[in-house]
Order: C-alpha cells, then structure tokens, then sequence
C-alpha cells in the first residue's frame, strides 16, 4: 500500500488516438492568447496569436476536436471580465466526463496577497487585456488573480475529472534583460488588488494535470500555473523569418504530435522538458523556461491503470555519446542497456549502454549506425548491478518426475539470451545450498480446512502432493518464505510456464533494486557529509486508539477516516528502531537547519518489495522537493506512512543540492498469482536476508542517511 495520501491527485489522460468513449463524451477547450499589450506600457509579445493556431491544430488533429468545441478570446476580448465570462460559460457547458483543455498564452505577473491564504504573501497573476491602463476601480483595470483561477478550476473539478491546464507565462518580477529575447513577465503590480481580499473557494480536491507549473516550496496550488520556475521568465523564439511561438508551446505541441498510443500525460511532459533544456543549454540562454508539471501521471487514457516501463527522454546527442539527465540518484548505473521506447514497433529498436554515470546525469554509447534526437524515450532493458551476483539454489519435492519440466524451464531463464543479456541480472545458480543467498522451491502443498498440510506440525514448508499445481517460493537459506506475496504459482505448462517465469523475473529484480538502492552510500566533501546534519529527520509514532480522544498525547487525523491516534514521540529518524508495530503510522517532519536549500527526498522501502517515495509526492513537479534554508516542513498534512507488515523496513532520506527524477525510483509490490497463505502460517521474514555490504558514488553534490526498522 502506499502512503496515505491525505489528498489525492487525479489526472486528464492521453492518447494519440480517440477510442470509441472518447468520441460520446463531450470536449471542450478554452484557448486564451493575449499579444497586444501596447495600452499598458509593457512589451507586446509576438507569440500568442500563433500559440493559439498550433494549440487548436494540435486539439484538432489528435483530440478530435471541432469547431463547436473551442472558445477561443484573444486581446481585446481578454479583458479580466471577459475571462471571467468565458469561464463562466465553460462551466455552464460541461458534463460529468467530458474533457476540457484550458491554454493560456500572455503575460504574467505578481501583486500582494490581501486574503491571507498566500505563505508566501504574494498572489500570482494572468495579466488580462486593458489591465493597468488606468486608475479606474474596476476589475478590468486589475490583473486576473490566481484566487480566481482556482475558484473556476473547482467548479469544473465538481463536474469531472478530465481538465488539463496549461500555462505559458511567467509570474516572475524578473523582466527582458535584452531586446533579442521577448518574454513574458511584468513587473509586479504595487497597487492593492480591487478583488483581493475577497474569500475565494478552493478545490478540495485537486484533479486533471497541471503543465508548466512552477513549484514554490511556499505557494498554494493555484500557484502552481507558470510554465517557469519562479527566478525565470517564460520566452519567446522565432522559429522562422516572421513566426513567433512561446518556446514551451511550441515543443509542447510537438510533443503532442509524436504521441503514441500508450503514452501518458508523462511521456509528453518528458519530451517537452528535454527539448527546452536542450534548447536552453545548446543556445546558452540561462533564463530559458525549466517547465513543470504536476499531477498523476502513470494512467491511460480514460482511467484504466496501466503499470508502464519508467521512460527517461534523450537529452542530446553529441557525435558517439547520447547524454540522459539522469544518473545514480534514480538508480542508473554503468553498464546497463537502454533501448528506444516505441511500443507499436514491432521490430529491433536502436539500443545504447550506459558508460558515465554522475549522480545527477549519465552518458551513453548508442549502437553503431544509430542515432537518437533529444526528446526520443528510451527505456531500460538489461539492467548492471554494482554488486556480486546473488546466489540462488533451486530445488523441488519432485525432480525427477513432474517438477523436472518447470526446473528445465527456471534453469534455462537463468542462461544469457542470443543478444547476451540475462533475464535475472542480479543473480545466478548454485549447485550448493550451503553458499547461497537464496532457494527457489518447487512445491505442491495442500490445503485441509483451510490449512495447508504438513507432515510434522513443526515443518518449516509444507508437504507436497502429486496431484496439486506447482508453486515456487522463495525462501531464505533457512528455507523460511521471504515474503507471503513470494509464492508464485506455475499452474499454467501449457504456455511452458512462461507466465510464471516473467512473474518470477519480476519479483526478482525487484528485490534486486531494493539491495541495491540500500546500498547507495554518499561519500566525498565534508561540506556534503555535513548536508544530512543541516537537514534534521523527526518522526512521529501513531498508534490506532479509538480510546484516545483528548489529552496533548491524542489526535484525530487530517483525515477523519484514519480515527484516533496515540501519539509517541517526536524521534529522530536514526531512534525509531525498536519503537515500531505492525498497524502504526509514521508521520514525518523535516528542518533545514543550514544556511543552504536543499531537495529532500524521503523514502520507503518495504518489505513486500515496493520502493513508495513518502516525500515529495513524485507525481508534483521536481521543485517540491526543495526545502528552503531554515524552513521546517511537516508532512503529516500531506502524507502518513502505514507500517502494514511484519519484518524489516527501511527509510532513506537523501539531500540534494538539485532535483532528482524521483518516479524512477519507485516500484511496486511484489506480484503474485495463485492462493495466498492463511496469515497464521506466515513465517517471519527478512526482505534483505544477510545483505549488510554498502556500496558508495563519489560525490560533492549529495548525501544519504537510512534507517532500518523492525516492525513488530
């Protein structure tokens, strides 16, 4: 199970294609551009009018848009009363299910916070057609407030979950430092908004996708609407002679336009995110657009969950080295093999293999005769782990009878395939049960009044039957079940046990990239190893306790559903050991004690083999992790992490002094097919048996400390 979200994210899907429930339900996109800024004093911009024309081609072609779908204002039609009517109008329009694309193209800004629901005291601003022309008390003369802006997203929340919001402005008081290079920042309004310190409704729960927004570790939601970080301005390029286009649009519908049935709303962002920076590094252009996104990305279109392969975009190919702005902090490593992500492609895909790896960057060697374009997806197919193989002895009840076809079959996906990559990576075979790590058993249990069978009642595994369908379980060396979900059935010989096999294989390297990612040690400057004293780790132990309802040891959860808990506590990370049961919730808090940011990253890793990132939530953009200099965050608002089983847990934290893919990182919980155990006969486990050896990356940019927690 996940952390406990306390408020969950939902997102507008993707696809290149419109499946038939697509075309029954209603579309509706609000385009909004404003180039014309000529009444106001500020720089008109060149870009809008032609963002808009490639935004509704772009909604046309791939979206299955019409003419009847678009509410298109620009200029003067953009004032602040004329958004505030569109919107109006689109939520009047819209019916549970249908799908709304909401495009901003035009100036943003900043003016003060006079409601009070701004930490950082500033609210952020579309700077709407005619604003600032006069003295005249009227909205029209104001900034469109981003307080509004969430108040009409939560009246289109209520009706469905569909909504994609894209913004390319910028909030920034940072203006054009050069004529060459037209942006899209103003300076802050000083004057007192009109509308300001009214009381605007809030989503209570935030949906569809967010794109470009920038994250402040202080700013509201409704903040979260440029296509630029806070200390940057959004810009303008000319792509040709007299065509001008805001630069995170114009990759951003290209992206869209390359999109292949599959691909989420992530794909997309990834594509769109590597052609800016590529953009921005290969121009030289230090305050081009970092664009962000926030929102639950792993979903295809229209709901159904679809686990897909964690894909990292190509950030440039420079003559025989391709460059990926990824590297040991989202678990690449030297010698692993990556291969051009096309999932409709039927055939062999252009391949490279990792030969630098930095923890924030890695560099690759693409095949002879093959070259990839920034932007492309690639995925990993062979996988090289920095330790030794672990050994595995495989036995069964029956091996020299009806088990003999399964062990051939397990035998041979331990062999290297033609193209010499192996299917379990981490591991190979021993024909010596004394010197291995770990046993497949092949066994063939039955169960009896809902028990399973044994011959003596002290039997470490359960007997094996004949006539029963084959299990394998993975077992320690003292032959105790590593885990309830590590029992795997292979009833199916027909298809030669394949499925079971890509079962095994999975649950295998999952284990594999837990030893590994605990193993990540950080070694290098002192200034760096003194990074996980400047970031102070305290937790909170809540106990489930319906008795416990008043007293300062007592609290109900943000989410009432959770109940009543007994508080202990708070501890630092490294003296929770001990203290923790089986049915708590650990609830975290963070402080930057030091005169420096950092990105802060805390997470699970559990015992049924999930790899859960408690802090940030990897489906938030990349800044979210940042926790300013001398700022304290408390995640039990945000996030509680259930300690659900038995065994050994461990929490790692890890500071950066720059973002890290977080996604990457994650995986799910061990698979499993077949019966499950009755929770009587589950053996103690340990999910790294005997693994204690670190493995440490030279570095002056990082840091880690972990726990590792017995739960009781």
């Amino acid at each position: 199970m996940n952390p406990l979200k306390i408020i969950p994210l939902l997102i507008a899907l993707v696809s290149p294609f419109i499946p038939m429930s697509a075309l029954a339900a209603g579309k509706h996109a609000l385009l909004i551009g404003i180039q014309d800024y000529s009444q106001t004093g500020f720089r008109s911009l060149k870009g809008p009018a032609n963002d808009l024309k490639l935004m509704a081609g772009v909604l046309r072609e791939r979206f299955g848009f019409q003419d009847d779908d678009f509410m298109i204002i620009k200029d003067d039609r953009a004032t602040h009363t004329g958004i505030e009517n569109a919107f109006n109008a689109l939520i009047k329009r819209v019916n549970p299910g249908d799908f709304v694309y909401i495009y901003y193209s035009g100036h943003g800004s900043r003016t003060a916070d006079l409601n009070g629901d701004e930490p950082s005291g500033l609210d952020q601003t579309w700077v709407s057609y005619g604003a600032r022309t006069t003295d005249e008390a009227h909205q029209d003369n104001y900034d469109v407030l981003d307080d509004e802006i969430g108040t009409w997203l939560a009246a289109l929340y209520a009706k469905t979950k569909k909504v994609v919001f894209v913004s390319d402005s910028c909030h920034s008081a940072t203006v054009s430092r050069g004529p060459a290079v037209p942006t899209r920042a103003v300076k802050a309004d000083k004057r007192p908004h009109l509308l300001g310190k009214r009381t605007y409704t809030r989503p209570t729960t935030q949906r569809g996708i967010r794109v470009g927004a920038a994250r402040d570790d202080e700013s509201s939601i409704e903040e979260q609407m440029s296509a630029v970080q806070d200390d940057e301005y959004s810009t303008e390029f000319q792509k040709q002679s007299d065509q001008y286009y805001g630069l995170f649009t114009w990759y951003w519908a290209q992206s869209l336009q390359q999109a292949q049935a599959g691909n989420t709303w992530n794909d997309v962002f990834k594509q769109t995110y590597a052609q800016v920076t590529a953009y921005k590094g290969l121009d030289k252009q230090a305050d081009m657009p970092q664009p962000q996104m926030e929102g639950e990305r792993q979903l295809v279109w229209y709901g159904d969950f679809t686990p897909l392969p964690q894909r990292i975009p190509v950030y440039y190919q420079f003559e025989t080295q391709v460059k990926l702005l990824v590297g040991s902090l989202a678990g690449v490593t030297e010698g692993s093999v990556y291969r051009l992500y096309k999932p409709q492609h039927l055939g062999t895909l252009p391949r490279l293999t990792i030969i630098k790896v930095t923890p924030f960057a890695s560099y690759a060697k693409p095949e002879p005769e093959t070259r990839f374009k920034t932007g492309d997806l690639v995925i990993e197919e062979s996988h090289k782990y920095d330790f030794a193989p672990i050994k595995v002895y495989l036995a069964a009840d029956f091996p020299d009878g009806k088990d003999k076809p399964l062990l051939q079959a397990i035998r041979a996906a331990f062999q290297p395939r033609p193209d010499k990559t192996l299917s379990f990576p981490a591991y190979k075979l021993t024909d010596d049960p004394y010197k291995a790590d770990l046993q497949l058993y092949i066994l063939r249990p039955k169960r009896e009044n809902g028990q399973l069978i044994r011959a003596q009642a002290d039997d470490t595994l359960p007997k094996s039957f004949s006539n029963q369908p084959p299990q394998l379980w993975v077992l320690t060396p003292a032959q105790r079940l590593l885990n309830e979900k590590l029992q795997m059935s292979f009833d199916k010989p027909e298809n030669n046990h394949e499925e079971g096999i890509k079962l095994l294989r999975e649950n295998l390297n999952k284990l594999a990239r837990i030893r590994e990612f605990k193993q990540l040690q950080s070694s290098g400057s002192r200034a760096l190893a003194d990074a996980v004293q400047a970031v102070a780790v305290q937790v909170l132990i809540l106990t489930p306790d319906s008795a416990c309802q008043t007293g300062a040891n007592c609290m109900l959860l943000p989410d009432s559903s959770l109940g009543w808990h007994r508080k202990k506590g708070p501890y630092h990370l490294q003296d929770i050991d001990g203290r923790v049961n089986k049915g708590d919730l650990l609830a975290f808090t963070l402080h930057n004690k030091s005169k420096q940011d950092y990105y802060c990253y805390v997470i699970s890793l559990r015992a049924n083999g999930a790899i859960y990132t408690i802090f940030p939530d990897p489906d938030e953009n990349m800044e979210s992790a940042r926790l300013n200099a001398g700022k304290t965050k408390v995640l039990m608002e945000e996030v509680v992490l259930p300690m659900e089983e038995v065994g050994e847990d461990i929490i790692k934290v890890i500071t950066s002094t720059s973002p890290i893919q977080v996604s990457l990182l994650e995986q799910r919980p061990f698979d499993v097919r077949g019966q499950r155990l009755n929770p009587l006969e589950r053996l103690l486990l340990n999910a790294m048996y005997g693994w204690r050896e670190g493995v440490s990356i030279e570095n002056d940019e990082w840091a880690t400390e972990q726990v590792i927690v017995d739960v009781k």
